[in-house]
C-alpha cells in the first residue's frame, strides 16, 4: 500500500524535494515509488514588489506545475484542519514558517518531519546557514529532525554535512536543497520499514539564532578582522549585503577578498581598494555603491571620491 504524503513549504528551497518525491511518486521505476503526495501546504499569494503584484511561492507554483492538490495554509488553525481533515502517513515541512500544535505532530502514523539547514543541535532557528557561516564553522549539513513542541529540537534521524568553507549563504541554500532532494529516497525507505535510528539531541550541545536585521550588514573595520568582515559579507550575500558607514552615506560593498597573498590580490585585480582592518588585517574592495547610485567598480568611485574611506 502506497504511504501518504503531505507536503509544507513555502521558498524556493523546499522546491527540489518537492520536485523529487513527485518524481518518486509518479515513476513505476523509481525505488519507493510506493508513495502519493496527498497535497502541498503553502501561504496564501502576496503582493511583491514596487507594483504590488499579487504573486505565488515558490512552492505554490512548482505544485501546481507538477498537478498536485495545493491547500493554503497560513496559521496554527489552517495547519490542524489539514491534519484532521486528510488522511495522510507522514508529514514533511521544509522552510514553512508556521507553528506547528504540538498535539497534532504524531498524527501520522509516521509523524511529523522537518528538514532543518544545520547539523543539529548547533544552529536551531531562523538562520541557520548564514549563522554557521558567521561562526566561522568549517562543515554544516542537513538534519531531518523529527518534529517536537520545542523549536529544532526533535529526534535526529538521518543527518548529513560538508565543507562550507569560504561558501556564501545563496550557495549553501542552493546546495543544501539539492542534497535534501538526493536524500529522501533512502531516507523514506528506511524510514518506512524502520530502519532508522532516532538520536536525542544532546541539549548542552544546543545553540540558536535568531533573524537578521539590515543593519547587521554593517561593517566596523577598525573594530573587526577582516576575517570577520569576510565571514559578513558571505553569510549576507543574499539580504542584507554588507556595508560601511562613510562621510558620504551608508556604502555598500559589492565584491570584496579576504586576500593572504599578493598573488592573490594580482589575481583579483589591481584595481580593488586595500581597506584596513583590526589587528593589521585587510580586505580588497573592488565594486561598491554609493547611496543613490548602481554598483560600481571602486576605481571609478575613487576617482570622483578620493576620500571615500578617510
Amino acid at each position: 500500500m502506497k504511504k501518504r504524503i503531505f507536503f509544507f513549504g513555502t521558498p524556493e528551497i523546499a522546491v527540489p524535494a518537492l520536485e523529487k518525491l513527485a518524481l518518486q511518486a509518479n515513476s513505476g521505476q523509481a525505488k519507493n515509488s510506493n508513495i502519493e503526495i496527498v497535497g502541498v501546504g503553502c501561504p496564501s499569494d502576496k503582493k511583491v514588489g514596487r507594483k504590488r503584484v499579487l504573486t505565488a511561492c515558490p512552492v505554490k507554483k512548482s505544485a501546481k506545475n507538477l498537478g498536485l492538490k495545493v491547500y493554503e495554509v497560513n496559521n496554527k488553525k489552517e495547519v490542524r484542519e489539514i491534519y484532521e481533515k486528510l488522511s495522510f502517513d507522514l508529514a514533511i515541512v521544509i522552510a514553512f514558517g508556521v507553528i506547528f500544535p504540538a498535539k497534532i505532530l504524531d498524527i501520522p502514523k509516521f509523524g511529523t518531519i522537518n528538514v532543518h539547514f544545520s547539523l543539529l543541535p548547533k544552529f536551531r532557528g531562523a538562520s541557520p546557514v548564514q549563522s554557521a557561516i558567521l561562526a566561522g564553522e568549517k562543515e554544516s549539513g542537513i538534519t531531518f529532525q523529527q518534529m517536537v513542541k520545542e523549536l529544532d529540537a526533535g529526534d535526529i534521524l538521518w543527518q548529513k554535512s560538508w565543507n562550507i568553507e569560504n561558501k556564501k549563504t545563496s550557495e549553501l541554500w542552493n546546495f543544501f536543497a539539492e542534497k535534501t532532494a538526493e536524500e529522501f529516497p533512502e531516507f523514506l525507505e528506511k524510514l518506512f520499514t524502520k530502519n532508522l535510528q532516532k538520536l536525542p539531541q544532546d541539549e548542552n550541545l544546543a545553540t540558536f539564532c535568531g533573524k537578521f536585521e539590515k543593519k547587521d550588514g554593517e561593517i566596523f573595520p577598525e573594530k573587526e578582522t577582516a576575517e570577520e568582515i569576510w565571514r559578513k559579507f558571505l553569510a549576507f550575500d543574499v539580504w542584507p549585503g554588507i556595508f560601511i558607514s562613510t562621510k558620504y552615506g551608508k556604502v555598500k560593498l559589492g565584491e570584496i577578498k579576504f586576500i593572504s597573498s599578493e598573488a592573490e590580490k594580482r589575481d583579483f585585480g589591481d584595481k580593488s581598494f586595500e581597506l584596513k582592518c583590526a589587528k593589521n588585517s585587510k580586505i580588497y574592495i573592488s565594486q561598491a555603491q554609493i547611496p543613490g547610485k548602481k554598483i560600481m567598480p571602486i576605481a571609478d568611485i575613487l576617482r570622483g571620491k578620493p576620500d571615500l574611506f578617510s
